[in-house]
Parts: structure tokens; sequence; C-alpha cells
């Protein structure tokens, strides 16, 4: 395919921006002739959104190695599900968090790591509304309002997953991965939110709470929520979590085996 046919029939290039912007560097990588030369560097990282100056410090993690539980109980148990009502205390939703405080060991660069911003809907000393996680300093970043009606109508299309205490995105540094490895960026994207998601399945399943992964959101609408410009980060993945489970009667309590 011609790089004229390529730009005709790629939906991604047709798109308005800021989907174009990305669209041109897939486009770029796959044909060397359209890129500038000499070869440029890595953009800079762009400020991150979020107000530093009202910045909540969120308690301390909870230490998990004292919940009676094995690591090979917390894998077989995890599993996405609906959400129970409920709100969480910000002990419970810091702890989630600093799931994001580890780095994947193949991953050098910093400047590469999938970012968690949570939108909060009911999680007790945590205002209500878009959040970014600084997993650095152990806060939270106010952005701006996110309701659950305006999310649930506008921006999560399954809107069960609207239902819970909150939703924490994923959010990437797509053009920077574009930028470094061509169309391969985007795979080395999803390993790293993948990844970061397998953490939060493993940390939710051990606190005993009701989550699920998702990707069924609207990407322009909650990155306008989230204050990102979708070209140098965008929203990728999502994470739901609800209150806890309560357990049934073929369910072992914790630490214990099924009966």
């Amino acid at each position: 395919m011609s790089l004229a046919d390529h730009r005709i029939s790629s939906t991604l290039a047709a798109a308005t921006q800021p989907l174009r912007g990305v669209a041109e560097l897939v486009v770029a990588s796959r044909y060397p002739e359209t890129r500038p030369s000499p070869e440029p560097a890595l953009p800079a990282p762009s400020p991150l959104p979020g107000d530093a100056e009202r910045a909540l410090a969120l308690p301390a993690p909870r230490a998990l190695e004292s919940v009676q539980r094995s690591l090979a109980s917390v894998i077989a148990a995890r599993r996405s599900g609906r959400l129970s009502a409920g709100a969480l205390d910000a002990a419970t939703l810091g702890t989630l968090l600093a799931a994001a405080a580890a780095r994947p060991a193949g991953l050098a660069d910093a400047t590469l790591d999938p970012l968690l911003f949570p939108v909060v809907f009911d999680v007790d000393g945590v205002p209500p509304g878009a959040h970014r996680y600084d997993r650095g300093e152990h806060l939270l970043a106010p952005i701006g309002p996110a309701s659950r009606a305006r999310m649930a109508e506008t921006a999560i299309l399954q809107r069960e997953h609207a239902m819970g205490a909150a939703v924490l995105f994923l959010v990437v540094p797509i053009g920077r991965w574009l930028v470094a490895f061509g169309d391969r960026g985007y795979r080395g994207a999803a390993f790293a939110a993948g990844w970061l998601t397998d953490r939060l399945y493993l940390v939710a399943e051990t606190l005993g709470l009701t989550y699920t992964a998702t990707g069924g959101f609207a990407p322009a609408v909650v990155d306008e929520v989230l204050g990102l410009d979708g070209r140098d980060h965008t929203a990728f993945f999502a994470f739901a979590v609800g209150g806890h489970r309560q357990p049934t009667s073929r369910e072992a309590p914790r630490g214990g085996q099924p009966r």
C-alpha cells in the first residue's frame, strides 16, 4: 500500500485532531521517507494537569503483608465482576493507587510509564471529581469536576462501571511511545498499561474489593475530563472499583480454602 493510499484508508488520519497527529506519528514510523531529517529527539514530557497547590495527601498505603492470604490464592481468586455499592476510605484508595509506585522491570525510561488518573465518586475524605495521582509524593492533584451522572451519560459506555466508588484511568504518554518506537510503540504502551492493570487486580483482590477492568469509555471525552490533549497523553484503559465484596457460601474467608 502506498503512502497516499494509507493516508486515505486510515481512519485515524481521517479523524479530527488530536487523533490526526497521533496517526501522523504512526504513518511516519511505517514510511521512513516521511520522517524529518535529521531524526528528532524525543519531545520533552508535557506538563501534567492537576493543581499541585491544592493536592491532597493520601494516608500511607496499608501493609498488604498483614492480610492472611497467599499470593497463589489471590491470583486464583482475582476476577472481574459486578461492582458493589458503598464508599471506600482514603486509605483503601491510596493503597490501590500505590500499586503504580513500582515500575515495569524492562522499562528503562520512566517518562514512558503509565499514570493513574482517578475519577472519584464516593471515597470518604477525597473530594469527588477528576484527579491525577502523584506516585512520588503519594498525593492527589485535583483536575476538575466529574460527576457520576456526567461520566455515566457522556463518557463511560458501560454505565454500571460508573456506579462504583471510583474509576482509575490508566493514562499513557502515547506520543513519546510512538516517536521512540514507531507503530510498535502502541504495543509497548499496551503492555505497560496491562502490567499496571494486573497489579491493580492483585491489590483490589487482596483488599476484598469489587472491581473490573474496562475499555468501555469514550477516550476523547475522558481526555477532556482529565485535562489531556490526546496526543502527548491519552486515557488508554480503566479500572473501576466498587465497595467491599460480601463473601458467599461458596467463597473462602480470607486466608482459608474454598468450601
